[in-house]
C-alpha cells in the first residue's frame, strides 16, 4: 500500500488536476490511499476535494499549526500504506507511472527515499527551465555515503515536492525535524545517508512543478534556506554547498549563451546574487529581531 499524503492551503487552482492524475495511476486503487491535511484555505480547495473526491481523507488544521516537518509528520501518523508519497499541492504527475516507478525502487532494501524529476510546466521561464535541468537531470542517481567526497552538499538533495519513503525507516530515523522553517526533506535525506542507507534519485518518475519566482520571492525563499542551514549546521559541518551554487552559476551562464538568451544574463546575477546574499543573511538570522525576520522571511508568521 503507498499512502499519497498532501498538505494544503488555497490549493483549488491545481488540487483537482493532483487528485485526478492521482487515481488514474496505474496501480490498484486498493494499492493507493491520499490523505490531505488543509491548513484552513480560505478558498474552494475543501469543497472540491470533499465533493469531487470523496474517497480522499481529510482532515483540517488552524492555519498557524502548519508546519513543514510537524504537519507531514502527522500525515505520516495517519498511514496505512508501507510507503509513504509526500506530494506538494502544485506537484502534477506527468504520467500514469509516477506510483508505480518510484514503487519498484524499494526493491532495493537499502533505499530510504526515493524522490521524482521535476519538469518545468508551459509557462516556466528560462531560467526556471534551466534550474530545473540543473537539479532534476534525465539521469537516475543511487546516492550513498560513499558519494559525499564526489557529490558534496548533493548527496543529501531530496525534495517533498514529490518523494517517497519506506515507513519502516521513516519511523525509525524519527521522520521529519519539526518546527524547522525548511529542509525537512533533506534533514531526513542526511540521516539515512549517514546510517549507511540510500537515497535514490529516479528521473523516470516525473511530476510537473516550477515556479517563476520574482527577486523579492527568491530573497525571501534564500533567506528561509540560510536560516535551515544555519539550524542544522552541524548535520553539514565540513560540507560545503557554496561551491554547488559557483557550478549552478557557471552553467546557467553557458546556458543561456547557447541559446542565445544574453539579454538574461545580466537579470541572472542579479537573482544570483539576491540569492547569495539572503543566504548569508539567513545564516546570521540570530543577529535580527523576530519582526525584522518575518519581512525577510517567506514562511515565518
Amino acid at each position: 500500500m503507498i499512502s499519497v499524503l498532501i498538505p494544503t492551503y488555497n490549493a483549488s487552482h491545481d488540487i483537482r488536476s493532483l487528485l485526478t492524475k492521482l487515481y488514474e495511476q496505474d496501480i490498484g486503487q486498493n494499492e493507493m490511499e491520499i490523505i490531505v491535511i488543509d491548513s484552513s484555505s480560505t478558498d474552494s480547495t475543501v469543497e472540491i476535494i470533499r465533493h469531487e473526491f470523496p474517497k480522499t481523507v481529510l482532515e483540517i488544521i488552524p492555519n498557524e499549526s502548519f508546519d513543514h516537518g510537524g504537519t507531514r509528520n502527522r500525515l505520516a501518523a495517519m498511514a496505512t500504506g508501507e510507503f509513504l508519497l509526500f506530494m506538494t499541492q502544485d506537484a502534477i504527475p506527468y504520467d500514469l507511472s509516477l506510483l508505480s516507478s518510484m514503487h519498484k525502487v524499494f526493491n532495493d532494501k537499502q533505499v530510504a527515499v526515493c524522490f521524482a524529476r521535476q519538469i518545468p510546466k508551459d509557462d516556466a521561464g528560462d531560467l526556471e527551465i534551466f534550474a530545473r535541468g540543473f537539479n532534476y537531470p534525465e539521469t537516475s542517481l543511487l546516492k550513498t555515503k560513499s558519494k559525499i567526497e564526489q557529490l558534496g552538499i548533493k548527496t543529501f538533495f531530496n525534495s517533498n515536492v514529490c518523494s517517497m519513503y519506506r515507513k519502516e525507516y521513516f519511523n525509525t530515523l524519527g521522520g521529519f525535524p519539526e518546527r524547522i522553517i525548511l529542509n525537512e526533506d533533506m534533514i531526513f535525506a542526511s540521516r539515512a545517508i549517514f546510517k549507511d542507507l540510500s537515497v535514490y534519485y529516479c528521473a523516470e518518475a516525473r511530476v510537473y512543478h516550477s515556479h517563476n519566482y520574482t527577486i523579492k520571492q527568491q530573497f525571501k525563499r534564500y533567506f528561509d534556506i540560510g536560516m535551515a542551514f544555519k539550524d542544522t549546521e552541524e548535520l553539514f559541518k565540513n560540507i560545503s554547498n557554496e561551491k554547488e551554487g559557483m557550478k549552478m552559476i557557471v552553467r546557467q551562464t553557458k546556458y543561456l549563451l547557447k541559446r542565445k538568451r544574453t539579454h538574461l544574463i545580466a537579470y541572472a546575477l542579479a537573482e544570483n546574487i539576491c540569492k547569495l546574499f539572503a543566504y548569508q543573511l539567513g545564516k546570521k538570522n540570530r543577529l535580527f529581531p523576530y519582526q525584522i525576520k518575518k519581512q525577510f522571511s517567506a514562511y515565518l508568521k
